[in-house]
């Protein structure tokens, strides 16, 4: 007779003898601890897929960054490649041929923002606002402008369009933290490819999946994606890496429905949690540093 011995699904899963850690908000995490959840981090994403580039962290579809994933694309197989300078060929209704245009990249794209640019001092004056502590303020030192392809943002606006056909839909801005085991923010703007990234698993996915590859939080409100509307209470729940002088959270846009239904989106307090991740956009990423 064999006997399965089954892990406690309430303690650590890398160490198996500390039970998981419980933030402030009630969210359950999946390590007792940072030095736990490093252990499980695992080995670093392959080489940027270019040829000739060692960058590691390919998260741009197997590419370091935006230019060189630019650059890959152009770069056809040669079974499928008619020549280097030949591109494949269409016709309209009157049978001249013409170029056919290359569809974009399916990637997620960050954008730094200038510090000199209105966007930079709109968000800025927002994010002094609502940052609520007795504790001090917080400088942002960096801000990355998230772009999503077609499919997602498509998707995102069919949830809104479908929110706002029940009602006059409510658009929040909150913001939402976790563990970033990268150095988001010393490297230019590039999302990393390690699993226990609380903050690249987020975004990259646009919130289908959060750090461990876990599809939702756990907290008070039950499963969901937890945020809050003032970042110093989402500052609480975020951990960054030893290598990086930042903090970092997630400035995201939270479509509510008029009427408050619990098992669709909660509003405690100045946590916001909702059940779908059409219903939270990611839009900017934030890297900052406490004032006392």
């Amino acid at each position: 007779m064999t006997t399965t011995l089954r892990r406690d699904a309430n303690m650590c899963e890398a160490c198996g003898n500390k039970p998981k850690y419980v933030d402030p908000s009630g969210m359950q995490h999946s390590y007792c601890g940072r030095s736990c959840a490093r252990t499980m981090v695992g080995k670093a994403a392959s080489e940027c897929s270019l040829k000739g580039c060692s960058n590691p962290g390919n998260a741009f579809n197997g590419f370091c960054s935006v230019d060189h994933a630019k650059q890959g694309s152009a770069v056809s197989p040669p079974s499928a490649s008619p020549g280097p300078k030949t591109q494949p060929q269409t016709h309209n209704h009157n049978g001249t041929g013409r170029t056919k245009p290359k569809p974009p990249l399916d990637i997620v794209h960050l954008s730094e923002i200038p510090s000199s640019t209105t966007v930079w001092r709109e968000f800025v004056r927002e994010w002094n606002s609502k940052w609520l502590s007795q504790e001090g303020s917080a400088l942002v030192e960096k801000l990355y402008e998230i772009s999503y392809p077609t499919s997602i943002s498509d998707a995102q606006d069919k949830y809104l369009q479908g929110t706002q056909a029940t009602g006059q839909a409510r658009i929040l801005r909150t913001f939402h933290a976790s563990q970033c085991i990268c150095d988001m923010g010393t490297k230019g703007p590039m999302l990393c490819k390690w699993n226990s990234c609380g903050i690249c698993n987020v975004v990259g996915s646009a919130f289908k999946g959060v750090a461990f590859g876990v599809q939702y939080n756990t907290g008070r409100q039950g499963k969901g994606l937890y945020s809050s509307r003032n970042p110093a209470s989402a500052d609480r729940l975020a951990t960054s890496c030893l290598s990086s002088p930042y903090r970092v959270v997630i400035a995201c846009d939270v479509v509510l429905p008029q009427n408050l239904d619990k098992s669709t989106s909660v509003v405690a307090g100045d946590r916001v949690v909702v059940r779908v991740s059409e219903a939270i956009i990611p839009r900017f990423v934030v890297m900052y540093t406490k004032q006392t």
